[in-house]
């Protein structure tokens, strides 16, 4: 059993070297001649929305492109800050949210009201969804489209440099990135249309229009929480290639900024990541053997237990430097891992208690 640990250990290093070799850029800095529609759904995000606007606002090198923002019910200041961005420009159109149907998630509604809202407007050829926390960088729409098309890919997630300043992002936010670029292989995962090779990140979110709406869009995957993965994998379901990319370079979003911020996030969704209770079991055997486990041996002064930790340092330190992350966070990955055990737990306790909730609606 050991030697299984170890082996595993091993590779999964290595794997995360060759995919930070592999993990593709965005394009070049070139003029994109295609119609783009940049799309936001904000709810009560009054401490964001003027500069997630005012940076979506001053993208350069696209020949045509228009901000469609979604205030899906706010009861803070964002609507007052999107009207009044709006008399600023002609290049922003602030829409008011629909009731919520019953078995939508509110983000999936929203996307698909601002896509459809996209689709009525114009001919957009590229729908670009990004989320309100994000700060894109004055390129960042175009060098991704311009990869999106070069590799002739259907839909492409730059992946955002996560911004970490209390303890708990600092902790854990760089799992995100280190949970696939140690896992997923990249370049087998672009060629394949297998829907459980994919990666993606709905902060910042790339997809040709007509494809899009071909597979369905997010009423295809309405009632699901995690929209981003669902539908990256929806769209390979329908015979369209892509996958994610390093965006860390054009792009950068801070998702929480307390704790409490964070374990409701990671809890509202965390049921959701391995598809059962028995999943989520294995998942946490997997990640106490390789990691936790481990960490408690190498205290001992045993050599194996010495390597696997080692093998961990590797591939949380290669993540963190291909996605502009802390360094130093990387030596406290047992950690990490223990806080991520304890959050799957309470996500499926929460769950099985029916009292899941994010930003007041009951999931």
């Amino acid at each position: 059993m050991t030697t299984i640990i170890y082996v595993f250990g091993f590779l999964l290093a290595i794997h995360s070297i060759i995919n930070a070799l592999l993990l593709r850029r965005p394009g070049n800095r070139e003029l994109v001649q295609e119609k783009i529609a940049i799309l936001i759904p904000a709810r009560n995000e009054a401490l964001n929305i003027e500069e997630c606007l005012t940076a979506a606002l001053a993208q350069k090198h696209l020949a045509s492109f228009h901000l469609f923002v979604l205030d899906d019910g706010s009861t803070d200041d964002t609507n007052a800050i999107i009207r009044s961005m709006v008399a600023k420009t002609d290049r922003l159109t602030l829409l008011r949210g629909q009731e919520l149907p019953e078995g939508w998630t509110g983000k999936n509604f929203a996307c698909w009201q601002l896509a459809n809202a996209a689709a009525q407007t114009g001919a957009f050829d590229y729908l670009v969804f990004i989320d309100a926390d994000v700060r894109l960088g004055d390129g960042a729409v175009a060098k991704s489209v311009n990869a999106l098309q070069k590799l002739s890919w259907k839909f492409i997630s730059p992946y955002p440099r996560q911004i970490a300043r209390s303890w708990s992002e600092w902790l854990i936010q760089p799992l995100l990135q280190w949970s696939w670029i140690t896992t997923l292989p990249l370049r087998i995962a672009e060629r394949s249309l297998r829907p459980e090779l994919t990666a993606a990140n709905g902060q910042f979110f790339i997809l040709e229009r007509a494809a899009y709406f071909s597979a369905g869009g997010h009423k295809a995957i309405h009632e699901e929480v995690l929209d981003d993965i669902h539908l990256a994998r929806q769209m390979k379901r329908n015979g369209f290639r892509g996958n994610v990319i390093d965006g860390s370079g054009i792009a950068t979003c801070r998702m929480y900024t307390s704790w409490r911020e964070l374990r409701d996030g990671y809890t509202k969704s965390l049921w959701s990541a391995f598809g059962s209770i028995p999943g989520a079991i294995l998942v946490m055997i997997f990640l106490i053997s390789l990691y936790i486990f481990p960490a408690f041996i190498a205290l001992q002064g045993l050599s194996w237990g010495v390597a696997l930790f080692l093998f961990a340092f590797i591939s949380r330190l290669i993540s963190a430097v291909r996605s502009r992350c802390s360094i130093t966070s990387a030596l406290f990955h047992p950690i990490a891992i223990s806080i991520l055990c304890y959050l799957i737990v309470r996500s499926w306790w929460l769950k099985r208690k029916n009292r899941l909730e994010w930003k007041s609606r009951a999931l």
